[in-house]
């Protein structure tokens, strides 16, 4: 019997744009489009441009199983196309990497910070709970706290062996997938810790799950395996 995990269904088609990045925001939609444009999708029964509720996160009917239609489109958001974004619930901020890092107000998407230093950036990791963002760009860790207006404050920069191609906070500490290993960054002192590799075809791939542990993707052979690393401690099993 095949046990299916999700359920599919399609919100929207014909994007007139290719979409490189897509984020939820209550029932709505984000898409980062290669033109560096951000288009709102929201469900064509809502008809209403409120904000979602604060506790939006934890109501079980954030995305609706019905048609999506444009609600606003912000030309030019980003000088070029989005890598990744994040809604930070918590403090109602859109996290955004394309050339840099920068945050904007929700729902009216005023800036509120852009991280210079991050210029060439290619991946980055928030913690929520701290206020702390990571990120990696050519053979740097650098960390930034969130001052909790409008600013940000370095913290530490580290240099690893190669370029990171994922990254999460783990704890106090943050996992990164360099090569085709996995390693625990000592986001203190910068000490590197190996955890294992992720096998010669796969890339590290870091996913973090609310329950604040970490799937690490590792091939063996030609099947794909799943580690959980416990949050802070580096043990996996």
């Amino acid at each position: 019997m095949v046990h299916s995990a999700y359920d599919s269904f399609e919100l929207l088609s014909n994007c007139p744009t290719k979409i490189d990045a897509v984020e939820s925001y209550g029932s709505k939609l984000l898409l980062g489009c290669s033109d560096g444009s951000l288009k709102i999708y929201a469900p064509e029964s809502s008809g209403s441009d409120r904000p979602p509720p604060s506790d939006y996160h934890v109501q079980a009917q954030e995305l609706r199983n019905e048609p999506y239609a444009l609600e606003r489109n912000v030309s030019g958001f980003s000088k070029k196309p989005l890598v990744s974004m994040q809604v930070l619930e918590s403090r109602e901020l859109l996290l955004s990497l394309s050339e840099s890092i920068a945050f904007h107000k929700l729902p009216n998407l005023e800036t509120n910070a852009v991280i210079t230093k991050a210029k060439g950036a290619n991946v980055y990791s928030w913690d929520d709970r701290r206020g702390f963002l990571c990120f990696a760009r050519q053979k740097r860790v650098c960390i930034f706290r969130h001052d909790g207006g409008r600013g940000f404050v370095e913290v530490k920069e580290y240099n690893v062996p190669d370029m990171v191609k994922s990254m999460s906070w783990c704890g106090e500490n943050i996992c990164l997938g360099i090569r085709k290993e996995y390693t625990i960054l000592n986001a203190t002192n910068g000490a590197l810790t190996e955890v294992f590799p992720s096998g010669r075809l796969a890339s590290p791939l870091v996913v973090s799950l609310p329950s604040g542990e970490l799937l690490l993707g590792k091939v063996l052979f030609s099947l794909l395996a799943v580690d959980i690393l416990l949050s802070g401690t580096g043990i996996a099993h």
